[in-house]
């Protein structure tokens, strides 16, 4: 590499370092806490059990490190454990696979060696543990540390002083990208769509970190990967100094992540960011490297270290410790300069020779994010603010219905309808659960808004859960009818849900004491209810399996589903229900599989639509009975028009890819097992051919939930107004009592 002096690296290297040493000496770092995301540059042990040739638990790896090999990829300390030291940590961070007598209250380090951004990036050395999985990681993570505070409200106040540090994208080319022998990635993509779609999946998961509590982010552009002493000896410079294609990948990358870096601020005014432009390229003789694309260690084909291979001695002068990562002299330079860039994040003191005005130091521009996206974030945020004393607005909730919502009541039954395998679950935190989505389902999510700290379980596998929480009885395939899903095979049909319910409310009665104490207890649970789609996709329309259509009208057979609907919900009421939200069917005949099976020129099928519509306004109109029937019994309905939402988000806020399913559907509609999705789920309405993505539950839990912008959606309120309406109402009743008392004294 060209060397040339910068003085204004060498002097703000070192008054950051002076500065950064004496806020250390008091033992008080400038965050509470750091997580660290990324690839082989952070990684410090998380690879170390995994079954991978990415690993660097062995000597000469940690030859200069004070406990020898620990899965750094370098001599001695790798940048953010410098980075740690300079913000005051006492302890590095540890690594997430072994944090064991650590307090994670300071931190966790996440990082993988050979991971990307994307899930498949680096897989050819073996396992790693991609962006994704990382964030799914430090979800576990919050989860303890909202145990160990005592609530996720104070929990979240903690995690949002705390830095989140992200440094990954470099093997989504080297480790994929241009090892085409390899990965299909080049010659599917152009270089640059391959970028925006790297970005995308970038952006979309720091939008997860933010949603978990992340408030400052300092997020690494890539270095100079053509650089590398590996990417010089094997691909070859044509007379240049370092390989011209790889570091024009990495500049068009960092370019574009910057852009969209800029755009965060102005998206997540809550929040700051900053980003770091990574200075692995920029060291020279005038910081005393000598030697700049040579490696001190002897190395294997792959570029890493030989196992207990003798290194150089003047490991201080060389840029490489092995052909990717660079020397723990380096590494500390990098560290300096990195904090140099984020000092808004830290907070670091006003003092006049901190740093030079020349330092690059990165102003967000303001840029218009759209609208779409503002409103899920302040959305959510406003609701999840209902959860932060972490106590649920209602004791219990009791799940009724299908695919939808069905959660792995599915897994052990004789069926072909099952979603306990990958790709569905690709985004949820426990990864395949019988979840027929990427991520969360619809009720997942309400779940999280009512301020349950866990999802409500199936009843398929309720062992070690609170019943009292209540219990999910949705299994997918199933319908009103009991017939309905079985040429799938078996399916757990409403009426089998009320059975099993039936089972639950005796050990509630049970462990509370007696029938009495379990039924007024029961009245003060939620009962959401969110089936029928079925009875007419997996029954009605498939006359080759059942003969409904040729006994039934259309007219008739809605209105024998409201009547058995009506019978199994007054069963329940029988039982102790009293707050019911009752979703309608939403738009069946715009799925995939059914305008494949039923569509017209790739258009929606109309006929299946109309069904789902005239069931919805009966529906509506049992609700306005019921609530008539059973008001003196103090009992509420609520209808959600599901249909009528659908129409709402498919025609005014969009989805780039509104008609086609995120993974491939295999000949029943549902995902192929194993094979890899798309990498934009965000964009997508549908997962498989019938079941939609988290983005598109997200939507509909947030206006179910809470739609005082538009009260066509729910009626007669929604479920937060539902929640709040009983509260109240308790509150009169004890009110009411206490003014009895008071008048008999």
């Amino acid at each position: 590499m060209e060397a040339k002096t910068k003085p204004w690296l060498a002097l703000s290297l070192f008054l950051l370092a002076t500065n950064c040493m004496q806020q250390c000496v008091h033992g008080e770092s400038q965050v509470p806490c750091m997580f660290v995301l990324g690839d082989s540059l952070s990684d410090n042990g998380n690879n170390n059990n995994l079954q991978t040739n990415a690993s660097s638990n062995y000597r000469p790896y940690g030859i200069d490190y004070p406990t020898g090999p620990t899965g750094r990829f370098t001599n001695g300390k790798n940048i953010i454990d410098f980075i740690s030291e300079y913000l005051g940590f006492t302890e590095p961070i540890p690594p997430n696979a072994n944090t064991s007598g650590s307090d994670i209250l300071k931190g966790a380090n996440y990082a993988s060696g050979a991971a990307g951004i994307l899930f498949k990036s680096g897989k050819h050395l073996g396992d790693n543990i991609h962006l994704g999985e990382q964030i799914r990681n430090h979800r576990a993570t919050i989860t303890k540390i909202v145990r160990r505070l005592g609530g996720s409200g104070r929990a979240r106040e903690y995690l949002k002083k705390c830095l989140y540090y992200v440094n990954i994208g470099s093997n989504d080319y080297i480790n994929n990208y241009f090892l085409p022998q390899f990965y299909p990635t080049s010659r599917t993509y152009t270089l640059e769509r391959y970028t925006d779609i790297l970005i995308k999946q970038y952006s979309d998961d720091i939008k997860k970190l933010h949603r978990s509590g992340a408030r400052k982010f300092a997020i690494v552009g890539l270095g100079l990967i053509g650089c590398t002493p590996n990417a010089i000896s094997r691909r070859g410079t044509n007379g240049e100094v370092c390989v011209a294609e790889l570091n024009n990948a990495a500049f068009l990358f960092s370019n574009k992540l910057k852009s969209q870096v800029d755009q965060f601020k102005n998206t997540f005014p809550d929040s700051k960011f900053s980003f770091v432009n990574s200075t692995a390229g920029a060291l020279d003789e005038s910081l005393g490297f000598t030697v700049a694309n040579v490696p001190c260690c002897p190395t294997r084909p792959d570029g890493q270290c030989v196992e207990n291979g003798t290194p150089c001695q003047n490991r201080n002068a060389h840029v490489f410790y092995d052909e990717y990562h660079v020397s723990s002299a380096a590494c500390n330079f990098i560290a300096m300069g990195s904090v140099s860039q984020f000092q808004n994040l830290v907070e670091l003191p006003h003092h006049p020779t901190t740093f030079p005005p020349l330092v690059l130091f990165l102003e967000m521009a303001c840029e218009t994010k759209s609208w779409l996206v503002m409103f899920l974030v302040f959305l959510v945020a406003n609701c999840m603010q209902h959860c932060v004393h972490g106590v649920s607005q209602v004791p219990c909730l009791f799940i009724f219905g299908d695919s939808m919502s069905d959660s792995g009541n599915n897994n052990e039954l004789p069926t072909t309808s099952k979603s306990n395998f990958r790709p569905y679950g690709i985004d949820f935190p426990l990864g395949p659960t019988g979840r027929y989505t990427n991520g969360r389902t619809e009720i997942d999510i309400i779940t999280q808004f009512l301020g349950f700290e866990k999802f409500i379980p199936p009843f398929a596998n309720t062992s070690g859960s609170d019943i009292l929480k209540g219990v999910n009885y949705a299994s997918g395939g199933s319908g009103i009818r009991n017939e309905t899903g079985w040429h799938y095979g078996a399916a757990i049909g409403l009426g089998l849900q009320l059975a099993n319910h039936r089972v639950i409310v005796s050990e509630i009665a049970t462990k509370l004491g007696s029938p009495d104490l379990a039924r007024q207890y029961l009245e003060k649970c939620l009962y959401y209810v969110n089936i029928g789609s079925n009875d007419y996709m997996g029954n009605y329309f498939l006359p080759p399996f059942y003969p409904t259509s040729t006994i039934y009208t259309i007219e008739e057979f809605t209105q024998v589903l409201i009547e058995e609907l009506s019978l199994n919900l007054q069963a329940l009421h029988d039982i102790g229900a009293r707050k019911y939200a009752l979703a309608g069917l939403g738009l069946i005949g715009c799925t995939p599989g059914m305008v494949s099976a039923h569509g017209t020129n790739g258009s929606c099928a109309e006929e299946q639509n109309l069904a789902a519509f005239n069931f919805n306004n009966k529906l509506k109109a049992r609700v306005d009975q019921f609530n008539n029937d059973f008001y003196y019994a103090n009992s509420k309905f609520i209808f959600i028009n599901t249909q009528a939402l659908a129409i709402e988000l498919r025609d005014k806020y969009g989805f780039p890819v509104p008609e086609t399913p995120c993974c491939l559907p295999g000949l029943t509609g549902e995902c192929v097992p194993d094979q890899e999705p798309c990498y934009n789920r965000n964009d997508y309405v549908f997962f498989d051919a019938f079941h939609p993505t988290e983005q598109w539950n997200l939507l509909n839990a947030l206006t179910s939930y809470n739609s005082t912008t538009n009260s066509a959606f729910t009626y007669p309120m929604d479920i937060k107004h539902l929640v709040d309406h009983e509260i109240k109402m308790e509150l009169e009743l004890t009110n009411e009592s206490t003014s009895q008392l008071s008048a008999t004294e």
